[in-house]
């Protein structure tokens, strides 16, 4: 009874420190990474079901730095990725993410920014938007929980409460400017990068502006808040600061944006 007792503790040390520290057959450790897949140039699946965009190859270009580590790239919704992360399914959630105060509590943020974007509202060339005033009495559609709901949510409550705001079932670009494109909704916030690439590649008959002229918005990896985390972010960290000072980070913006989004200016 006392030897069975033995190798179930023994068992029972192995499982624990392998789902501390999960590795590969290689023997290296994996990193799971949490990313949307839906937000092209960002973040997608492309016509041969891989995982592609920005994000994608930022995280693998760090990886690289990195010895003895893999990456498990996942697409995961948008609306279930935080919740994910804090549960601990995923190690690491690329999918530039802004900073809010919930968030940092939630979370480790990486810590330095890999990107910078602003919000644009997005509405069909027959929709006469000039400024965010603008969008008083109309519907603006958002993903939940993203930075360009944060940020229409705040300027509703600021201005009165004129806008009537409504949340995207279904957070990937295409689906949500379906909805504006139909007639659902009046207006959408997204990226200006995901709108122009959506616009110029459908032939769609949409327009964007900046929702605020003078906003610009650094987007962050962000870690699990636990040991594990604490030293994945201090190895990305080390990562990200290789591929900036290398010129890899402005390259790949370039590859896939066609300009440098990952200096601070617009």
């Amino acid at each position: 009874m006392k030897k069975v007792l033995v190798l179930l503790l023994a068992a029972g040390v192995i499982v624990s420190s392998s789902f501390c520290k999960a590795k590969n057959k290689s023997g290296k450790e994996v990193v799971r990474i949490a990313i949307e897949g839906g937000w092209k140039p960002y973040n997608f699946v492309d016509e041969n079901g891989k995982i592609t965009g920005f994000d994608v190859d930022v995280v693998n270009a760090i990886a690289e730095r990195i010895p003895d580590i893999t990456l498990k790239i996942e697409p995961t919704p948008w609306d279930g990725m935080l919740v994910a992360l804090a549960a601990g399914r995923f190690d690491v959630a690329a999918n530039e993410i802004k900073k809010n105060a919930a968030r940092e509590k939630q979370f480790l943020y990486a810590s330095n920014p890999y990107n910078y974007d602003y919000p644009a509202l997005i509405f069909k060339n027959s929709t006469v938007i000039k400024s965010a005033e603008d969008l008083f009495g109309k519907t603006v559609i958002v993903g939940g929980g993203s930075s360009y709901a944060e940020w229409v949510e705040n300027f509703n409550k600021e201005t009165g409460g004129k806008i009537n705001i409504v949340y995207a079932g279904d957070t990937a670009t295409a689906a949500i400017f379906a909805e504006v494109l139909s007639g659902r909704a009046d207006v959408t916030i997204d990226s200006p990068v995901a709108a122009g690439i959506f616009i110029n590649e459908r032939k769609e008959p949409l327009s964007y502006i900046p929702a605020d002229p003078n906003l610009l918005n650094p987007a962050y990896l962000i870690y699990t808040k636990n040991k594990k985390g604490e030293r994945i972010k201090v190895l990305f960290d080390k990562g990200l600061e290789e591929i900036r000072s290398d010129g890899t980070l402005s390259k790949l913006a370039v590859k896939w944006f066609g300009s440098d989004t990952t200096v601070k200016s617009k």
